[in-house]
């Protein structure tokens, strides 16, 4: 099959502004139709094997709790207990923003969900209490990407079914990288608020604390209920999502949230957005085994060999390919089309493959801050009313922060599997 037809195809359909589902699916099937190798049926086989896996289940399910959860008014909840807990310290509006984005990040697991809601409300406060515009955009754009690190995380749940990796490892192997990066983006919030426009917030009083406390309490539990399940063995992934929406959909009632009509619209789009995640999903399964059937995989084992044979060398070199590769496509089928063909050379070079799961998944996520595409940027910048360029001098501290995080994530295993471990060793 012709590799070169393929790839160029794709990047003239992805210039041409087509989907990048379609761009990867039409490449691909243009190459097997012109082949002349493999029979036709082989393209709807070969479709319907990229979803056949009981874990895709979980990805519906995750985003359908997340939809119903931001209906439910949780995003308030959350940035009132943010404020009340932080909102004193310096640049504290910025700091409750990215507090919110850790504890969005475990209900939501996406973070383009988590920048529209607690986008939609921190950047015109944040404005509106004299920070940049431009500060604000960072700072969200940025805390967002935590979503799909800390764990429930729908690209986890993609990664460790196109793998088959354990998508409770990968899950726990995502706890401590997020929060070294809220912690670090906490930092430097801190840092650069004084010339960020930042003014002093009164300190809450014990009394506001503890209803703030008692108000978010049950959004909390959910990702602790979640992952004690999976862990427990109590429940699949799958079935964990399952409980994550019936939670979620209790929830709202429960705050008099839900009506028939918010419940069509919250339906309606986790149905949109699952059927959008897994024609890309299927698009870039197609794509990538017309690569693995060519031998893509050990060509690029022998490449990486030609470079280095060395695994901390090596793994620099795939720390810029990933970060590269997520500068112009989307982390899920980046995932898809790249980890597969990897494989050999994962193996070959003695990574873990959560390990590499989760240093993989910050890297392309980051992509989405970065140009020339930087989605979550952009949107952020929508809301705040300014364009990307006027962004990417704030942008840029953050993104050497992420960086700075990988690497040590990359560089010590450990602090993926340290959590992995212990908790499979204790059971």
């Amino acid at each position: 099959m012709n590799i070169g037809l393929m790839i160029g195809l794709f990047c003239v359909f992805l210039v041409l502004g087509m989907p990048i589902a379609y761009c990867m699916g039409l490449s691909a099937v243009i190459v097997i139709l012109t082949g002349g190798q493999l029979p036709v049926l082989i393209l709807a086989q070969q479709f319907y094997d990229s979803l056949d896996n009981f874990s895709l289940l979980a990805v519906p399910l995750f985003v359908l709790a997340g939809e119903l959860m931001g209906r439910a008014g949780i995003t308030d909840r959350l940035v009132n207990l943010s404020r009340a807990l932080i909102g004193h310290f310096r640049g504290g509006l910025a700091q409750a923003n990215i507090l919110t984005n850790m504890f969005m990040g475990a209900i939501s697991g996406s973070a383009l969900a988590d920048l529209t809601a607690i986008g939609s409300m921190m950047i015109p406060a944040m404005k509106r209490e004299g920070y940049k515009p431009a500060f604000a955009v960072a700072v969200t754009a940025c805390a967002s990407m935590m979503a799909p690190i800390i764990p429930p995380s729908v690209i986890a749940v993609i990664y460790g079914s196109v793998t088959g990796v354990s998508i409770g490892a990968l899950f726990l192997g995502g706890v401590v990288p997020g929060v070294m990066a809220g912690l670090a983006m906490l930092t430097m919030a801190w840092y650069l608020a004084p010339s960020a426009g930042a003014h002093p917030s009164p300190r809450a009083d014990w009394s506001e604390r503890r209803l703030a406390t008692v108000r978010a309490a049950p959004a909390v539990l959910m990702p602790v209920i979640i992952i004690g399940g999976i862990l427990s063995g109590a429940f699949t992934p799958t079935e964990a999502g399952a409980i994550a929406a019936l939670y979620a959909l209790l929830f709202g009632l429960a705050a008099r949230k839900h009506s028939l009509k918010s419940l069509y619209h919250n339906f309606a789009g986790a149905a949109t957005m699952t059927a959008s995640a897994l024609v890309t999903l299927a698009g870039a399964g197609l794509f990538s085994w017309v690569l693995s059937r060519a031998g893509i995989g050990q060509s690029a084992l022998q490449l990486m060999l030609s470079i280095t044979s060395d695994p901390q060398w090596a793994m620099l070199v795939l720390i810029v390919f990933f970060f590269l590769l997520g500068t112009f496509m989307e982390p899920v089928p980046a995932l898809i089309i790249v980890v597969p063909i990897m494989s050999p050379m994962i193996a070959h070079l003695g990574y873990d493959p959560v390990h590499f799961g989760i240093v993989a998944i910050m890297l392309l996520v980051l992509g989405a801050v970065t140009p020339p595409v930087g989605v979550l940027a952009m949107v952020a910048c929508k809301i705040a009313g300014i364009t990307y360029n006027e962004s990417l001098g704030m942008l840029l501290p953050f993104i050497m922060v992420w960086l700075v995080v990988i690497l040590l994530v990359a560089y010590i295993p450990g602090l993926v599997l340290w959590l992995p471990h212990l908790i499979q060793g204790n059971g």
